[in-house]
């Protein structure tokens, strides 16, 4: 009976009656109804039936019972798709969060949700995820249109401007990166002034572990590893990528748990590069250490408590990783072998090495 009172008075509204048609109707007097609305009293439980009969809903609605069962249901459809986003399963995530939007058409945080995982099912190919992008951006329209929360019309727009860059309307996207914040006028260049203690170091660590994401992503960017920029050598570009290898290093001082990843596709795009330009030890060497980094990946117990004097205090929590693909690094790796780019030292024992270790043999 939380939102008994909340609810006849919401229910009152809607049939545009005052509180002393209402009591005329029920046979209590106006301040009984009164103090119902107002959450001082309750109506005699023997008095629910005829008000909810009333009204024209259920004893559930009246009492405010199928309210809190939505939010059961919500927190219970969320918690399923962090698990399913854990295991790679992001497709089913999306498929499972369509349903939850057509049965709760007015919840933002699902419809966002939604919007997310189709953004972020970009393995399932070219075709398809341009399918989920299209589908996305009328998500999102409806979100800006119909939203009031200023929280969520600004992860919609941030939303609509990776699709637009995903769509290829770059001049789109820029035009709404530019109405956002500046990294010298966000909330968090501020915060780092104004908390102390205990609470400010915490809120170090977590700043700069998302700097460092942003960081590396940028080194990544700009290194070209996919050759399209014609000014850049392959040399250059294996110098740039090795600086987020020593970024990564220099943060979590050699135990950056899930992070490791960024050093395993680094190690990566180096050893093709490496190949490309005829340097066949440097191939193998990052390949190996490619080869290593996968196996820590697949390998990290579900907890891991950093140790580098930056992060020291924070832990990595492998229920919280999100991934779009269900195999293995070590399998992910095994693939990215296969290019032929990689034929100048397929042949040799260092690589043959490499592929049975990362089969397990």
């Amino acid at each position: 009976m939380i939102a008994i009172g909340s609810n006849i008075k919401k229910y009152r509204k809607q049939r545009k009656i005052t509180q002393e048609q209402l009591a005329e109707v029920l046979g209590v007097s106006d301040q009984a109804v009164s103090r119902w609305e107002n959450g001082s009293t309750y109506p005699d439980i023997e008095l629910l039936p005829t008000i909810a009969l009333y009204f024209g809903v259920t004893l559930d609605e009246m009492m405010g019972m199928e309210a809190i069962k939505d939010e059961s249901d919500i927190e219970d459809i969320l918690s399923r798709r962090k698990e399913l986003r854990n295991s790679g399963e992001v497709v089913k995530s999306y498929k499972m969060l369509r349903e939850a939007v057509k049965r709760y058409p007015n919840n933002y945080e699902l419809i966002l949700a939604l919007i997310s995982d189709l953004q972020f099912a970009n393995s399932e190919g070219d075709e398809t995820w341009h399918k989920n992008l299209l589908e996305a951006e009328g998500l999102i329209d409806r979100v800006l249109n119909e939203c009031t929360d200023p929280e969520q019309c600004k992860k919609a727009t941030i939303a609509k401007m990776w699709n637009c860059l995903w769509l290829e309307r770059r001049d789109e996207a820029a035009a709404i990166a530019e109405t956002l914040p500046s990294m010298d006028d966000c909330r968090e260049s501020y915060l780092l002034n104004i908390y102390t203690g205990e609470k400010f170091r915490s809120y170090c660590r977590d700043y700069f572990e998302d700097l460092y994401f942003e960081m590396n992503m940028a080194i990544e960017s700009y290194s070209d590893k996919f050759c399209e920029d014609e000014t850049l050598t392959n040399r250059e570009r294996i110098a740039i990528l090795g600086k987020g290898i020593a970024l990564t290093e220099l943060i979590f001082d050699g135990n950056p748990a899930m992070h490791s990843w960024n050093i395993m596709w680094n190690h990566n795009y180096i050893a093709k590069l490496a190949c490309a330009e005829g340097d066949t030890e440097l191939a193998l060497t990052h390949l190996e250490a490619a080869r290593d980094a996968a196996v820590k990946i697949d390998t990290l117990p579900d907890e891991v408590p950093y140790t580098s004097v930056l992060m020291r205090g924070k832990t990595y929590r492998l229920a919280d990783n999100a991934k779009n693909y269900t195999g293995t690094e070590r399998e992910a790796l095994l693939s990215f072998m296969m290019h032929k780019r990689f034929d100048i030292i397929r042949e040799t024992e260092r690589f043959r090495n490499v592929e049975k270790s990362l089969r397990g043999e």
